[in-house]
Order: C-alpha cells, then structure tokens, then sequence
C-alpha cells in the first residue's frame, strides 16, 4: 500500500468515525430524554432524531460510516509491525473490540427489527425487552453501560486527537469540549436507568392489578412474533463467533508482527552510534519506542505535528517519497527535503537519522509535551517602553539607575498582573507581557488595555515621587495588538520560559515605537479596540503602514491612557 493511499484511508477513517461519533451524541441525548419520560424520550425519538438518521442522506452516511469505519480500523491493527504504541492507541483498540461484542448485537437487532420486520420502537418497547428476564436486568444493565463507556472513550480519543491538530481553537476552548466528552455520555446513561426505572414500575403495577402478560402485551403491538427466531439467532451468532472473531483479529496482528520482525530487518542509528533493529516498513517513530529511546511526538503519530521530525543522515538506499500528506507538513513547517517525518518514513533500507526536536530530557524542566514543541494560539501582547532612559542613566548614578529601573518594572508588573496578564521578559527598559488567561480573547483584549490605563496613572504618580528625590520624569509608550501566535517553552538551560513569537508580537512592537512619531502614551490596532470596545473620545484613527506587514493596519492613537474608557 502506497503512502499516499494510507494517507486517504486515514482520512476517510477519521471522517466516517465523526460521522459515527455525531449519531452516539444524538442517541445518548435521545436517551437522556427518559429522565423526563419514556414518552418524552419516544416523541424526540420519532419526530427529531429519526427524521435525521432515517432519511435516505442519513441513512447512507450512517450505515456508509458503519461499513468504512470498522474495516480500515481493523486493518490499522493487523498491518502493524510493532506493537509499541501509545497508552492512547492501547485503549483505543481494547476498548472497541470490546464494546463491539454488544454493538454488533445490538445494530443486528435493531436493523432486523426496524428494516426486515418494520416494527416501529419506542422506548417502552426497548425496555420491555431487557425486562422480559428478570435475570438478565442485571447482565443487560452492565452491557448497556460498559457498551457505551467503551464506545464513548474510543470515539472522544479520536475526535480529540484529530481536533488537537485541526482545529487552532482547541486548546482554548477544551474546557468546553470537556463539557461533551463527560456530559453527553452521563447524560445517556442517566436516561437509560431512569427508563428502565419507569418501565419496571410500570410492570410492577400492571403484575399487582393482575396484568401479567404486561411486558408481552407492550412488545407484541410493536414486534411480530416471528421476528422472534431471528431475534434469537442474531444473539446465538454473536455469542458463537464474536470471540472467534477476536481470536483471529489477535492471531493476524501477531502473525503480522513476527513475520515482520523475523523475515526482513533493517537496522536505524541513531546519534551516539545508538543502532536498532526493526522490520522493514516499520516507522522511524515506532522504531524509537520499540527501544524506548525519546521521541517527541504530540500528535501521536498522525502527521500533523511535526515535532517527531528527523534528519536523515545517510541510507544505503533510496527512501520512500514523502506522501502528500506528509509534504503538505514539511511545506506548512518551512522543512527542506533531508527533513522528514519520523511517523511518516517507513524505510526499507538501512539509515542513520538524528531526531530534530530536543527531547524532555534535554530541558531543565518538566512542562507538556505541546508546550515544549510550541501551539499556535490567539493572545494579546503589550509592550511597554521607558522614554528618555538613555538621558537619565547618563545623569543618574549607577545604583540609583537600578533603584529606579526596579521601581518602574515593579508599577508596570503590578498592573499587568492585577488585569490577568503575565509578564513575559524585561528588554532593557521595555517589557514584554502576554495576555491569554481567557478562553474569550475580547475578554483578554480588554484586561490588556486596562493594564495599560492603569500603567500610565501609576506611572505619573511614581514620577511625582521619583521627581522629588532624583528630578528624574518618567514617561513610557505603550503598544498593544492581537492575532495568532506560537507559544511554548523557549530558550536554553535556565533560560528556558514560556514566550510567544509570532506576526502580532512584531505588531506590539512597532505600535510601542509609533508612539514616540505620534507624541502618543499608547498606540493599540483598531482590531483590539474594538474587541475591548474601547469608548470612542479625543483619538487619532487611521491606516498606517508597519514595517513587515504588506498591508496598512488600521490603529487607534490614545495621547493619555490614563482617560480611556472602556463600555
């Protein structure tokens, strides 16, 4: 199978497993529905949710969906050459198969009686059928609940790993996302012993009024009995030859696995003359954790990082070409060709790689792996410029030059951090600070300028006491702007801190230098104006020209910020 052909079937495995992971919401929520009512949950059932998965788009994406996913999910464990994978990948393939001993059961079921026997099934029927045993109420509650555990667990580990890397946002807003990944499936869960509750009383009654043939009476008006048989072989089959199935699905993995590692090595050197050996066709990245050694890799193997990126420095043969999924990475990343991804190069030959990016061990610290490789992220930077320091440090004696330095960062800290900033680096007489504490970055824009207010009123007052002792007038210039940046654990042994680097750190800059042009106390983009919705007064508003931007940015000139007001 070529590169490029993995690569679309990955893709077409993550697009049918968001399509199945979209019905479980619906069904879990449909489901959650019976804390109200049975009835309540039925009429959703019937007049929302049903309309969606039954209608012939519905029905194709779905059983489509269904029918893709689960074979190249199969495919994906029995073609690996190694089983050395993440703690991630292990619970994502024990816990389907699991699950998928009651889910093919219970799809068999529903599609019997819903598609051959047109039987139409609301919840009181479905529950009458899990009641029709008293001592199967047990059993069927803890498949019931481990089924949608495991299949809960599987689909979130996936749509949050492709998310991570996908979406810019994410990191953000997981906070929110938490919110679907624990509360839809307690939710589901909830609604199906509250069901199950209702129905039951509702037997115990009917029996204690004489009803005895209460639950076959619901079941019979929906189901016909010669549904029955069927009903009962799918239950048999399943039984019989699920764990056959999964013994197969073990044996192939294996087979695979020692026919790899026993007919076919090549040999991968790392630096220090660290040499392994592995199957041909098995990834760099898999050869690294099959010896344990380091190597970064935060999206887990998928290509969408780049952090497990390598150098090739030599190979007795030629590699495979990069696939377009892994050289749309490379390009994204700036890589030139000796770069290559150690999750994507599956050699065939022998080769000696260095991986690029410096690994936990090398760094003085302990941090996430995403933040040591960096994330891109909206933030908001400000910078803050001492005016005049040169002048005053040529007139000022060294210690009271530092005396004075320290009573400054230390007004400007205050403020930025009683507004939720944090400050980043000291430049000289400037300082750098980030502003990224809310998941909302209108929030985060407006702390900023706040910060910035609250700076020039304790500026001024602090140069009326430094005034008095040293004739020493302090003055600073202000810039403030927004966008995306990178951020993460930069820097070298203890140095080392969490900076951002980016396109609107540059911008701040040069809006804290435009001030001195524009007789200016703080010059922000019309961008953060609008987003702290700045009140409009005595302002300057035009399009300037910033150096190393091809546009002109639309800025806001502010000549006290002690006077802002924000709405």
């Amino acid at each position: 199978m070529t590169d490029d052909l993995n690569a679309f079937l990955v893709r077409i495995r993550l697009y049918s497993g968001v399509v199945l992971f979209v019905y479980a919401i619906t069904h879990l929520l449909n489901h959650s529905l019976n804390v109200f009512s049975l009835e309540a949950a039925s009429y959703a059932k019937e007049h929302y949710f049903r309309p969606i998965w039954k209608s012939q788009v519905g029905t194709i994406a779905l059983y489509g969906s269904f029918i893709v996913h689960v074979p190249l999910g199969l495919m994906s464990i029995i073609s690996r050459k190694s089983f050395k994978i993440s703690t991630r990948e292990w619970l994502q393939i024990i816990f389907i198969i699991l699950a998928m001993f009651v889910f093919v059961q219970h799809v068999a079921s529903m599609y019997l009686l819903t598609r051959t026997f047109e039987s139409q099934l609301p919840y009181e029927v479905l529950y009458s059928f899990v009641l029709f045993d008293p001592n199967e109420i047990v059993v069927s509650t803890i498949f019931y609940t481990l089924m949608t555990v495991f299949i809960w667990v599987h689909g979130s580990i996936g749509i949050h790993s492709a998310l991570t890397f996908r979406m810019k946002s994410y990191s953000k807003n997981f906070r929110k996302f938490l919110i679907i990944y624990l509360g839809v499936p307690i939710l589901g869960l909830f609604g199906f012993w509250a069901g199950l509750k209702e129905q039951s009383l509702a037997m115990f009654f009917n029996i204690q009024a004489g009803n005895e043939n209460f639950l076959m009476s619901v079941v019979s008006k929906a189901v016909p009995m010669e549904a029955f048989p069927s009903l009962e072989m799918v239950e048999a089959l399943t039984l019989k030859y699920y764990p056959v199935f999964v013994l197969a699905l073990v044996a192939l993995g294996l087979f695979n696995v020692l026919r790899t590692k026993y007919f076919g090595q090549i040999q991968i050197t790392y630096p220090n003359n660290m040499a392994i050996k592995v199957p041909k066709g098995t990834s760099v990245l898999e050869a690294s954790r099959s010896a344990k050694l380091p190597h970064k890799s935060v999206c887990g193997g998928r290509g969408r990082c780049t952090t497990c990126r390598i150098k090739v420095a030599s190979s007795d043969g030629s590699l495979p070409q990069p696939s377009i999924h892994e050289q749309r990475a490379l390009d994204r990343a700036g890589l030139d060709q000796s770069i290559r991804l150690a999750c994507q190069l599956k050699p065939v030959t022998n080769l000696s790689v260095t991986p690029l990016m410096n690994t936990e061990s090398e760094f003085d610290v302990v941090g996430k792996a995403h933040e040591l490789s960096g994330k891109e992220q909206e933030t908001v930077i400000l910078f803050v410029d001492l005016r005049n320091f040169t002048k005053l440090s040529e007139t000022t004696l060294p210690y009271d030059v530092v005396y004075i330095l320290n009573k400054y960062y230390a007004t400007c800290g205050k403020a930025i951090e009683a507004n939720s900033g944090r400050l980043d680096k000291f430049i000289g007489d400037g300082i750098m600070a980030i502003f990224e504490a809310s998941d909302s970055i209108e929030k985060n824009c407006k702390e900023a300028v706040k910060a910035a207010s609250e700076i020039s009123k304790q500026i001024r007052l602090l140069s009326k006491d430094l005034n008095k002792e040293f004739s020493a007038e302090l003055k600073c210039g202000m810039g403030i702007h927004t966008g995306q940046s990178i951020v993460g654990l930069m820097g070298y042994g203890d140095t080392v801190s969490r900076t951002a680097i980016g396109d609107n750190v540059n911008v701040a800059s040069r809006l804290e230098q435009m001030t001195k042009a524009y007789n200016s106390e703080l010059i922000i983009s019309k961008q953060v104006a609008e987003k702290a919705k700045l009140k409009k007064g005595d302002f300057v508003e035009e399009a300037v020209e910033v150096r190393g931007r091809n546009e002109k940015l639309d800025i806001v000139s502010i000549p006290d910020a002690s006077q802002i007001q924000l709405n």
